[in-house]
């Protein structure tokens, strides 16, 4: 293989990995949005349930306390039916002071009903809007989420088969040249092979010296950066007849 055919080849297998690494940050962005929707539909489905709890207790509350102040109705009408039968004064007066505690005791029992149905009225009309905002972030949320979700999808499928031709790729380098291809996109933020213009590197921006630059511009050899170390290449180049099959084409 011809130095220009490396150059070629080694440009292709850049092309495909910078492909490979644009879908690969598109995907990496999927996954936090996902959670982040997950969490948002947590949060209020949770404060959804937490209302409901709240009355679900309340109005379990409220019927203790009616029981409660049933039972103590009834306590006091029996009560007040053997005042009838009581001849001794003091029995008397002490089974009326018993029916009159009764009754201060049941009028805090009504306070507490009345306190427990507005709870119950404010925790429903809480529910009603917690329920009516959850159904429409849900629609907007959800909708979002099957997009994304068909967008990884794609993603996937995309990735999977620019690896399958980057594997295509990696058999036209010689493994000395894949080696150091790797070596320097791994240290330069995935950037290993890069053009050259007007006597500048286009990885680094440095000034390169000229006869350098010269070598370059042929194509006949595979030189790098003296200051990023990528491997150059010119475009124009590429384009040049690099075997005697090429130029008998």
């Amino acid at each position: 293989m011809t130095p220009l055919d490396t150059l070629r080849a080694l440009v292709e297998l850049q092309e495909i990995d910078l492909r490979i690494r644009e879908l690969e940050k598109d995907r990496q962005q999927i996954p936090a949005r996902l959670d982040e929707i997950a969490a948002i539909l947590g949060e209020k489905r949770e404060a959804l349930k937490t209302d409901q709890n709240l009355l679900d207790d309340a109005e379990l509350a409220r019927r203790v306390a009616e029981s409660d102040l049933k039972a103590e109705k009834e306590k006091i009408k029996k009560w007040e039916a053997r005042l009838g039968e009581i001849r001794n004064n003091r029995d008397y007066q002490a089974l009326s002071r018993e029916i009159e505690s009764a009754r201060k005791a049941n009028l805090g029992i009504e306070d507490e009903i009345l306190r427990k149905m507005q709870e119950i009225e404010d925790l429903k009309g809480s529910i009603a809007e917690k329920e009516e905002e959850l159904a429409g972030i849900e629609g907007q949320l959800l909708g979002e989420k099957a997009e994304l979700e068909e967008q990884l999808r794609s993603l996937n499928e995309r990735i999977e088969q620019e690896n399958a031709v980057r594997q295509q790729a990696v058999e036209k380098v010689d493994q000395r040249w894949y080696r150091q291809y790797q070596t320097i996109k791994d240290r330069r933020d995935g950037l290993a092979v890069v053009a050259v213009r007007d006597e500048h590197c286009q990885g680094c921006h440095m000034g390169i010296p000229p006869q350098l630059y010269n070598i370059v511009l042929k194509g006949q050899e595979i030189k790098s950066c003296p200051f990023c170390q990528r491997i150059f290449y010119y475009p124009p180049a590429l384009e040049q007849p690099s075997s005697a099959s090429e130029q008998a084409g």
